[in-house]
């Protein structure tokens, strides 16, 4: 919740019976030149939220990696930073085989023709295939199925010409990667030069977009959930939403903190807006309540009373002034909830 300091202006008068009497409280002494000047305010109607702020990191959700299956040496490594993505080239070895990205959660175990069995493998193949744009001819009615039949291998063929492989309609273990999604490229392994062995770790992987992660307090879990829409305040001081995607089961104490956390991962409506902006420090606020159609005032209309509470000190269609006792309810950076006898459009007087 955003903590909003109350100057508190003491009534200095002494009220009769040291109690505020029904709605009316004191009328202003007439005439009298203010010592601080005033302005006044409406009291206004509307919906109010109460927030609480955390830190936050901008960073790449998600870890993978890249298991390479072609033998030679590498002539060609992807960059830190890189982002992969569909048909895209992974790595090179000896200047000529190349491996490409298609996407796939099962990762590729064997070279796939028309001889190979039925399975997954093969349908990720196909459905890859077809978002690339193969085959040519008749591909809307291109379904992909488990089967690697002869209009798989047709489309394997075009594509190998595109990208000017050798045009036998097989797939060698190692010219495909297959990862769930597009990647970003967090860590390369080997150097150019280095002998490649099957079955070697290339690359270590992230998701493509910027998410924001924050530690919560173990004990303060129930605050969020999976769904809640979060604001996130970047460094520049641009305002977007975003939506809790996870928060962790398991509780871990981090160096320095003295109480258990989970971390809650948040993306963002818009990632565009973060740029590269890869370990920002960002804002994020989480409503913790609602109140709709309530009244309002700006806090510092607030009088604080020697014997308790609050009063507003109302402004008359004659000009003249007095007091009315005010219960108080939510803040927020615009305002304050009250409510007593007064309404909508009512004025008040305000600090100038």
């Amino acid at each position: 919740m955003r903590l909003l300091l109350i100057v508190a202006l003491v009534v200095g008068a002494v009220l009769t019976g040291g109690r505020l009497p029904g709605e009316v409280v004191l009328a202003a002494a007439a005439q009298e030149e203010p010592v601080v000047p005033v302005a006044t305010a409406a009291i206004t109607r509307r919906t109010i939220e109460s927030t609480e702020d955390f830190d936050g990191t901008l960073g790449y959700a998600g870890e993978g990696v890249i298991i390479g299956e072609l033998a030679g040496t590498f002539t060609a490594l992807p960059s830190e930073g890189d982002i992969l993505s569909l048909g895209d080239v992974v790595y090179e070895v000896d200047g000529t085989k190349r491996s490409y990205l298609m996407y796939g959660a099962r990762p590729a175990y064997r070279a796939l023709d028309i001889d190979s069995s039925n399975g997954p493998d093969v349908r990720q193949l196909e459905a890859s295939l077809k978002r690339i744009g193969f085959p040519k001819i008749l591909r809307d009615s291109f379904k992909p199925d488990w089967k690697f039949r002869a209009r798989t291998e047709d489309a394997v063929r075009q594509w190998q010409k595109r990208t000017g492989q050798e045009q036998d309609g097989r797939v060698e273990l190692g010219e495909i990667t297959f990862m769930p999604a597009a990647v970003r490229v967090t860590q390369v392994v080997p150097e150019l030069g280095t002998r490649a062995q099957p079955g070697a770790v290339v690359a270590y992987t992230s998701d493509t977009d910027l998410v924001v992660t924050l530690d919560l307090e173990a004990d303060r879990r129930d605050i969020l959930r999976v769904g809640d829409t979060v604001s996130v305040e970047l460094p520049d001081g641009t305002d977007g939403p975003g939506t809790v995607s996870d928060i962790a089961s398991v509780a871990q104490t981090l160096p320095g903190a003295s109480a258990p956390t989970v971390a809650v991962t948040i993306e963002l409506a818009d990632a565009a807006v973060a740029g590269d902006l890869d370990g920002a420090e960002v804002t994020v606020s989480v409503v913790r309540e609602t109140r709709p159609d309530v009244l309002t005032v700006p806090v510092d209309a607030l009088l604080a009373l020697r014997e308790g509470g609050y009063a507003l000190e109302m402004v008359a269609d004659d000009g003249s002034t007095y007091l009315v006792r005010a219960e108080v309810g939510l803040f927020d950076d615009d305002g304050v909830e009250v409510s007593g006898a007064f309404e909508a459009g009512d004025q008040v007087v305000v600090p100038a």
